[in-house]
């Protein structure tokens, strides 16, 4: 972006609004008389610049200039007697700066084989003459004297700019721009310095003040294009800077002292390309039109500092190692002696998680909400290798009763001392309680799921260190069970340990859990849809191990609810930057094992298809439901392939399906374009096999979908990298998009994405009366030959033929990333 000087029509119109702003207010003679005293001044200040520098911000003065004068024509129909004086006296100063405008002229003048520019025109039609000579630099076609924050954004990607954070500390701490060269300077500081200091006693104010990184960044100022200072809200919140004019000028210029010393320059070498600008509005105009995405947060610890967020952490192994102290939990060897756990030193560079609901700017009179960790890489961890038998080793579990205050109840079971080979091999049926099938399936592939069971079964070692899931069980989340049903579904899984081999009887668990589902749901013994189930169960264990508790209602709506000004910054925004954006956003409300593992995101967009206007929306998944194309009348078999290109095909609503388009203010024919934007490491996929008819019945698709089980499942296609859009409108460079995605974490979005089958729920019969089982993969070893097992409640099949794992029946499929 090249900020390039606007035509005389534009700043006409500019002063124009300006005017009329000021009449709204019904000023009176004293009230315009006051803003004159401030408008004289402020356009002498702004083209003083002339002298010293060569160049100034041309628009400001002539549009100042302009106001001057409507101002003066504001205050003649108020004149009386008793300040008649006063007014031929502010009439004549104004008139009097028509002669600076011959000082600017020679400025606009352009080659004489070029027409003049009309702003020339304008300037010599008020001064009576002109004429000079060309511009001595090209700095005027760029020179604001501040900038907005639609401005800067672009200018930071087109341009080396350097942000320097003029606040107290504790507000640069709590939150300022995202962006890597940023220099934070206190106004204190200033303080100590006289005001014909030269940037070389600033310099070692901030040589001592400021990490190396930043001191480095100073010191090479003059090879940046642009220096902006912001502190939290001078300027003005106008998106058209002209317009702040009357704002800017109302107050003190808080940067006029810094901006002197910067301009002050011992040596020729460390004089800057520009004089510095401020960023119209601070940093809360910068919150109000790009939201909390756009900043973040620095913590000290033992003096250190870095940047992190305030609500959630930087990855789940953060999450792990971050929670509180666990009950003490012992591990019986087999010589019968107990070893009681080893405590994790913590680490200075560990994230501390703070406290919600704290105001992230310390000086401000609104609190804004919390924002963005500083980048981190994470990604997936490779495949374990198998493992010899090794020795056992006895863990005593004590699981918790349901009480506030749990009691201890001692339960053992023998472990393999690799409990990852354990914890992919252990086989138990599940005893039907009475149509408790759903939950039995969803259970056994639940169960299969790597991550799941090594979060609430650590490393089982004689040098055991536990980081037990019951230190991260949020008992003041409401949302949440308060654990109860995360304890009840641990002891579940310990018993199905307990009892390999054999079938166990979920008794306790499907009492607690059908009594904590809504409208006590499960609990009664008729049929019920798995996928609800599933919903259900992953939705509560997110719910009570979920890092974040923010019970401020107000807190939560400024994180949830956009503004205008960002819902239309995301619409022009590339696809993996949005998502990214939003991902960040919806991780201030949500942080546990669950999201971090199984849940991704998709988009939905909605297209007016009469004046192009478009809203989309990001949201999270922990089942993708794929629709089945009714291909041949139902007949013959449809690929996975197909599901997933039915998912993303856009859809037209017409009819009774339009939409109300908040910019045609009516009902108008629309597009749905579906996108996934995020994969999970664990993928849940569910196929929509029952359709509502005509009749307000459903009826069950017996559609064969078939899918991969010994190959792998490829969905890189679907996952947009960087440069994808959907909005035409989207003009954000490749660059510039890398750029912004470096300052976020990775979070595990790095392609390829591939999935190997690890489970299948099934489902026979219809809506109302039906059966589920599932396909379970189990490690094999010298004893048994596992591979694929069938579970029919309490039955066990081994070794099942991988082209009986793919059915007409399968209902859900589990997916593993590899």
């Amino acid at each position: 972006m090249t900020l390039l000087l606007k035509p005389t029509s534009e700043l006409d119109a500019a002063s124009r609004k300006i005017i009329e702003r000021i009449q709204s207010n019904s000023p009176t003679f004293q009230h315009l008389f006051d803003l004159l005293l401030n408008l004289l001044p402020f356009f002498d200040k702004t083209v003083s610049l002339l002298d010293s520098t060569g160049y100034c911000d041309y628009e400001v003065a002539y549009v100042t200039y302009q106001t001057c004068i409507q101002v003066v024509g504001l205050m003649k129909p108020k004149t009386n007697s008793l300040n008649q004086d006063i007014f031929k006296g502010v009439q004549l100063q104004t008139r009097k700066r028509v002669s600076t405008f011959k000082t600017i002229l020679s400025y606009f003048t352009e080659p004489e084989t070029q027409e003049e520019d009309p702003l020339l025109n304008r300037f010599k039609s008020l001064s009576g003459g002109g004429g000079g000579s060309k511009p001595k630099s090209s700095l005027d076609e760029m020179f604001h004297e501040w900038i907005t924050s639609s401005e800067l954004q672009q200018e930071l990607s087109s341009k080396k700019v350097l942000l320097i954070d003029f606040r107290p500390r504790k507000d640069y701490l709590n939150n300022h721009i995202k962006y890597k060269d940023l220099v934070h300077i206190e106004p204190k500081q200033l303080e100590t310095l006289l005001d014909s200091a030269s940037d070389e006693d600033l310099e070692a104010l901030v040589k001592k003040s400021t990490p190396y990184d930043q001191y480095h960044m100073f010191l090479e100022r003059q090879k940046y294009d642009l220096i902006v200072i912001y502190n939290y809200n001078y300027g003005s919140e106008a998106t058209d800077r002209l317009l702040g004019i009357i704002d800017v000028v109302s107050k003190p210029n808080p940067f006029t002292k810094l901006i002197t010393i910067l301009t002050n320059n011992k040596y020729i070498s460390s004089r800057l390309k520009v004089r510095p600008l401020f960023l119209s509005g601070g940093v809360l105009n910068w919150y109000k039109t790009f939201g909390n995405a756009y900043l973040e947060r620095t913590l000290v610890q033992n003096g250190v500092a870095h940047t992190s967020d305030n609500q959630y952490l930087k990855s789940f192994n953060d999450y792990v190692s971050t929670s509180k102290e666990a009950p003490k939990t012992q591990v019986k060897t087999q010589n019968g002696d107990y070893i009681r756990p080893s405590q994790r030193k913590a680490n200075q560079f560990d994230p501390v998680p703070v406290k919600s609901g704290a105001t992230v700017f310390a000086s401000a009179k609104v609190d804004l909400p919390p924002t963005p960790s500083s980048p981190a890489v994470s990604t997936p961890s490779p495949p374990r290798a198998p493992a010899p038998p090794p020795k056992t080793t006895t863990l005593t579990h004590v699981p918790e009763k349901k009480t506030k205050s749990p009691s201890p109840v001692t339960k053992e079971v023998t472990v393999s001392s690799k409990k990852s080979q354990f914890l992919e091999l252990y086989t138990t049926g599940l005893v039907n309680l009475g149509n408790s099938c759903y939950m039995n399936c969803v259970v056994q592939c639940l169960a299969a799921a790597p991550q799941l069971t090594s979060f609430f079964f650590p490393t089982i070692t004689e040098s055991f260190s536990d980081h037990s899931y019951r230190q991260h069980i949020n008992s003041n989340n409401k949302l949440g069970t308060k654990g109860e049903l995360t304890t009840s579904f641990v002891e579940l899984i310990l018993n199905m340990l307990n009892n390999n081999g054999k079938a166990f009887s979920p008794t306790k668990f499907k009492r607690t859990m059908g009594s904590l589902s809504p409208s006590q749901q499960f609990l009664t013994y008729d049929q019920q849809d798995c996928i609800e189930f599933l919903n259900f169960l992953l939705d509560a264990l997110h719910e009570d191990l979920n890092n974040v508790t923010i019970t401020d209602p107000q807190e939560r709506k400024m994180i949830t609810d956009l503004s205008p000004e960002q819902e239309k910054s995301r619409e022009t925004l590339p696809v993996r930057l949005a998502s990214t954006i939003e991902w960040e956003r919806y991780l201030k409300l949500n942080f546990s094992v669950i999201v971090d593992y199984f849940q991704g995101q998709h988009l939905s967009q909605l297209k007016c298809l009469e004046c192009g206007f478009t809203s989309t929306t990001y949201n999270a998944f922990s089942i993708l439901s794929l629709p089945i194309p009714q291909k041949l009348n139902n007949l013959g078999k449809v690929l996975l392939k197909d599901c997933l290109e039915e998912f993303v095909t856009t859809e037209l609503l017409d009819d009774n399906n339009k939409w109300y388009c908040p910019q045609c203010k009516r009902f108008t024919r629309l597009t749905k374009k579906i996108a996934i934007t995020r994969l999970p490491q664990v993928l849940i996929v569910n196929f929509n096999r029952f359709k509502m008819t005509n009749t307000g019945g459903f009826n069950k698709l017996e559609t064969f979908v078939t899918y991969p089980v010994n190959e792998e499942l490829d969905m890189t296609p679907y996952w947009p990298d960087v440069g994808s859009r959907i909005n035409e409108n989207s003009t954000m460079s490749i660059e510039m998009e890398q750029d912004l995605l470096q300052s976020f974490p990775v979070r595990n979005q790095t392609p390829p994405f591939k999935y190997k089958l690890f489970g299948v729920a099934n489902h026979f019969g219809n809506l109302t009366t039906g059966h589920y089982t599932s396909y379970v993969y189990k490690h094999s070893d010298s004893k048994k030959t596992r591979n694929w097992c069938y579970f029919d409640d309490s039955k066990i099949t081994y070794n099942v033929s991988p082209s009986q794992v793919v059915n007409k029946n399968a209902y859900c499929l589990f997916f593993q990333r590899v």
